[in-house]
């Protein structure tokens, strides 16, 4: 029989084999398909005609930056793929960001649709922001890609669409449970791109009540809240504390009782 030591040590192998591999499905080269190909071709009767401008996007957004990524990494210029390293992330960032600004002047030649357009917008808006950050202090990109996935899903298909917000936590506990950010970085990161997404959609007209899938999700909250209200008072903030709760003691207790706070360490007591 085993002992409970190498239970405990086989479950965390495979609990650590699972986080890798959501960071590795949820890296932000792979997100990059899926955004544009919703934002291109959904509800879209001819789609030969934004094909040029999604294989434009997907290419300067994507391809590049993740073969880049790829030939570094064979150089043994960085130490692993999705370059755990902040320091290691400046070259590939400045490139990268070269690529995302050539993008976009070529899908202003080809006139994308203006859905297209406002998400390469926050691409090219979040991405030299971010890398700026990035010079400092280790904010989690992964956490910005799946955030920006999942707001555009929303914007593009409604409220069927709101399945992929668990997937912004889940993504967040990856990377910390991987010990490749803390939780202030990967808050930071969510809020950044959260805070770009949301100026940009609302700029160029898709973040009001009038467009339909932002009517459509308003509509599902405000229900959705109205039930919790009638039948559980006081639910969802009581739900909401019980998720952070949970969520901190395992963040705390993976620390080994220290939490860290923007780069300063406490130790709390047994």
């Amino acid at each position: 029989m085993r002992s409970d030591k190498e239970i405990k040590k086989r479950k965390n192998h495979l609990i650590a084999r699972f986080a890798r591999a959501v960071s590795y499905i949820f890296d932000g080269s792979v997100l990059a398909a899926p955004v544009f190909a919703a934002t291109s071709f959904y509800n879209q009767a001819d789609s030969k005609s934004v094909f040029p401008s999604f294989i434009t996007a997907v290419i300067f957004a994507a391809f590049i930056p993740y073969f880049l990524i790829l030939f570094l990494y064979k150089a043994k210029k960085i130490s692993d793929l999705q370059i755990a390293r902040r320091k290691e992330r400046l070259f590939p960032l400045l490139i990268i960001n070269i690529c995302v600004v050539a993008g976009f002047f070529a899908l202003l030649y080809l006139q994308p649709q203006r859905l297209m357009m406002s998400v390469y917008s926050i691409y090219l808006i979040g991405l030299p922001i971010i890398s700026l950050i990035t010079l400092f202090w280790k904010i989690s990109f992964h956490a910005t890609y799946i955030t920006l996935f999942s707001m555009v899903f929303m914007i593009v298909f409604g409220k069927w669409a709101v399945i992929t917000i668990p997937l912004i936590p889940l993504v967040g506990w990856s990377r910390i449970k991987l010990r490749k950010h803390t939780l202030p970085q990967v808050i930071a990161g969510i809020s950044v791109i959260g805070i770009i997404s949301l100026s940009v959609f609302y700029i160029t007209g898709f973040l009001t009540t009038s467009y339909w899938s932002v009517n459509e999700i308003s509509y599902l909250f405000k229900s959705t809240s109205s039930y919790l209200g009638l039948v559980l008072p006081g639910f969802g903030a009581c739900l909401v504390f019980i998720f952070l709760y949970v969520f901190l003691k395992e963040y705390i207790k993976g620390k080994k009782n220290k939490f860290i706070l923007f780069g300063k360490t406490y130790q709390l007591s047994e």
